[in-house]
């Protein structure tokens, strides 16, 4: 959003007679917005990257955590729970995890802990909840808090 000053200062300018013309009388465009904005870094990207990284995450973690409540109530058995922790990995698995960054580093140790089962492939184990995934799970929690951009989850099963 640009300061009141400068929109101000710009609707007069353009508003004012002759505030449109240029040399010999040629109309210029406005200034642009855009040209008063610094241009995105990479950091800038970065962060952007990491943010939506970590709200991905909890997704994951809404996936993970609904699965382990409804199969500690009983609602579910644990080969249901199985399949929800193999969809868990295949979201985790279109997480970054090169970019550099803390979170993108900490991604990368859950994408080696619980790799990513392919849809309808049987996997015995998916590494969810192993002590690698809850070190890197740990991790990532601090790089999303780093950035601004805590870990939440949603609970929505049970009742």
């Amino acid at each position: 959003m640009l300061p009141t000053t400068v929109l101000v200062a710009a609707l007069v300018g353009a508003c004012s007679p002759g505030g449109g013309s240029g040399p010999g009388g040629a109309d210029e465009p406005p200034p642009s917005a855009a040209a008063e904005r610094p241009a995105p870094t990479t950091a800038d990207a970065a962060t952007g990257d990491d943010d939506a990284a970590c709200t991905a995450f909890g997704d994951v973690l809404t996936i993970v955590e609904n699965a382990d409540v409804a199969l500690a109530e009983g609602r579910m058995a644990a080969q249901e729970q199985h399949g929800w922790y193999q969809l868990a990995t295949r979201v985790l698995g279109r997480l970054p995890a090169d970019g550099g960054t803390d979170v993108q580093a900490a991604i990368g140790a859950l994408q080696a802990a619980a790799p990513a089962v392919p849809s309808g492939a049987f996997a015995e184990s998916t590494g969810v909840g192993s002590p690698a995934w809850s070190q890197a799970a740990t991790d990532l929690g601090t790089a999303c808090d780093a950035v601004g951009a805590p870990l939440a989850i949603s609970a929505f099963t049970g009742g």
